[in-house]
Formats: structure tokens, C-alpha cells, sequence
């Protein structure tokens, strides 16, 4: 994947990222919702314009985006369609270089791809919660990454 397929996003991507979501989310099928579609559409939509946000592109199109916030990778979806092509790994190698004292992040116990994805990356479990504290209340892992460990 060429550096080119990867930018800063805009408020006019606002619709591609909520897409992105909406579509990876749903097909992960444990994820319970706890705001209707429109809530939903409008934070995912916004988010170019309220926390750093990138996305990958696939075929023109976006397939994946990455929300970031110092040390912490909020967000990181790639589109059912577009995964196993690179992208998640690209957007995670721009979240390491803009954190060089290290990142972490949350996912669910129940997404096992995602975390077979950041054990390959060099990510590793931190914290392991019962869900108490996260708006879903599903159990979840919290990942780090330190610069010794590899880019």
C-alpha cells in the first residue's frame, strides 16, 4: 500500500468513517447498541473535526480509518471488504510513530481477530476488565505498545 492511500481526514469524510463503522461493528455481531443509528452516524461523521482522524482508502474509497488522541488509539476500524489487505497495519504503524513514548488501546475480549491483529503488531495485554467501566459493559483487554518493543 502506497504512503498516498493514507491521509488526514476532513469533515467531508465524515460519511466514509461512518460507514466504516457502522459496517465493521455490525458484522462483529456481539456488540450491543446502546445509541440509535443517527447518534451514531453523527459522532462517527464529526469525528474529523473534534480528535485526529486518518483513513486508508482502498479502490478510491475509504475502508478503514484510524482516531487518535496522545497515547491512545481510540478508534481503529478497517471494512469488512478491505480486511487482509495492509490497512489496519498501516494506520497502526502512523498511530506508533505519532506516539514515541508508547500507546495503548481497548478491545473487546469477544473480538479475537482483533486481537490476533495487535499480538502480530507487537501490541500486549496490559489489563483485563469485566466490562464495568466501558459504555457496552462486555469484558475487554487493554493493549500497549512501547517503542523498544518494535515498530
Amino acid at each position: 500500500m502506497s504512503k498516498a492511500d493514507i491521509v488526514r481526514a476532513h469533515s467531508a469524510q465524515g460519511a466514509g468513517i461512518a460507514t466504516v463503522y457502522l459496517t465493521a461493528t455490525a458484522k462483529l455481531g456481539f456488540l450491543p447498541r446502546r445509541h440509535d443509528a443517527a447518534d451514531m452516524w453523527h459522532h462517527f461523521s464529526t469525528m474529523p473535526t473534534k480528535q485526529e482522524t486518518w483513513v486508508a482508502k482502498h479502490n478510491g474509497r475509504i475502508a478503514a480509518f484510524l482516531a487518535m488522541s496522545p497515547g491512545w488509539i481510540d478508534h481503529l476500524y478497517v471494512h469488512p471488504l478491505a480486511q487482509n489487505r495492509g490497512l489496519g497495519a498501516a494506520l497502526l504503524t502512523l498511530a506508533k510513530r505519532a506516539a514515541p513514548k508508547g500507546l495503548q488501546l481497548w478491545t473487546f475480549r469477544q473480538n479475537r481477530g482483533a486481537q490476533r491483529f495487535y499480538e502480530r503488531n507487537g501490541l500486549t495485554i496490559a489489563e483485563r476488565t469485566e466490562g464495568r467501566r466501558n459504555e457496552e459493559h462486555l469484558p475487554d483487554l487493554r493493549y500497549v505498545w512501547r517503542p523498544t518493543e518494535g515498530l
